[in-house]
């Protein structure tokens, strides 16, 4: 299938590691051009299409930054991808992590959808990475629990304040992929109940229907898909790319 991705503009936020690093690649692959937009510098991904802007989500002022000195004059998709929030249950998490959580997951994309509206066209594309937890709780992940489905709630919002524009708004939600944000929840997981990190991934495998982790290229070409033309008449849905993990209707 082409994905009809040739030449189209697209910021992948959080493009440095993990699942944005493996949606820049994608997206470059399928010729797009983009910009990884990170704190962190990315390495170099060979392809002369992407490159590396500075973006810190939770500093305002980087955000009008960014979108001042956006090399283009439109965008035709943005991938929103912030760092997962703290892990704990209810007690173990402060006022201070509930209200960096909330900086990140929700307040700092809005900002950042603000600053960029008007390069949107018709036919752009926005898409909100987030996680299994909107449907399902996570045990040990209480602030992916709450504030999850908030960007879901925001994504099907804005969905239908922008479809006047033909501006598609959609939500992708992991499973468990293999990333390192996953590997470290899985030695947080040994560390509390004392369980071997080998016997950690068995028993979080045996719950997947297809029994293995994802790989980040497969998240990719997922998210890839709905950035593309090739989704144009997708929005205000949501995609589990989780290997049939998720088993809420």
């Amino acid at each position: 299938m082409d994905l009809q991705l040739t030449n189209k503009n697209i910021v992948v936020v959080g493009g440095s590691r993990g699942l944005g690093r493996a949606v820049a690649e994608v997206l470059a692959t399928e010729g797009a051009n983009v910009i990884i937009a990170s704190r962190h510098q990315s390495e170099n991904i060979g392809n002369p299409a992407v490159e590396w802007r500075f973006l810190d989500m939770q500093d305002m002022t980087s955000l009008e930054e960014f979108g001042e000195h956006l090399p283009w004059g439109t965008v035709d998709g943005i991938f929103l991808n912030t760092g997962g929030p703290k892990p704990g249950q209810f007690f173990d998490v402060s006022d201070e992590d509930w209200q960096a959580a909330f900086l990140s997951l929700v307040r700092s994309p809005v900002f950042l959808i603000r600053v960029l509206s008007q390069k949107f066209t018709p036919g752009s594309s926005i898409l909100f990475n987030t996680s299994s937890s909107l449907k399902v709780p996570i045990d040990g992940l209480i602030l992916s629990n709450v504030l999850r489905p908030a960007v879901a709630a925001l994504a099907k919002s804005l969905s239908l304040e922008m479809a006047d524009r033909q501006i598609r708004v959609n939500v992708i939600a992991p499973g468990r992929i293999d990333t390192e944000r996953v590997r470290e929840l899985d030695a947080y997981r040994a560390s509390v109940t004392g369980m071997d990190i080998g016997a950690i991934y068995q028993n979080a495998a045996s719950r997947i229907p297809l029994g293995r982790y994802g790989q980040p290229r497969e998240f990719a070409q997922a998210a890839a898909f709905l950035l593309s033309p090739a989704s144009q008449y997708i929005t205000g849905s949501t995609l589990f790319v989780d290997g049939g993990q998720t088993r809420a209707l």
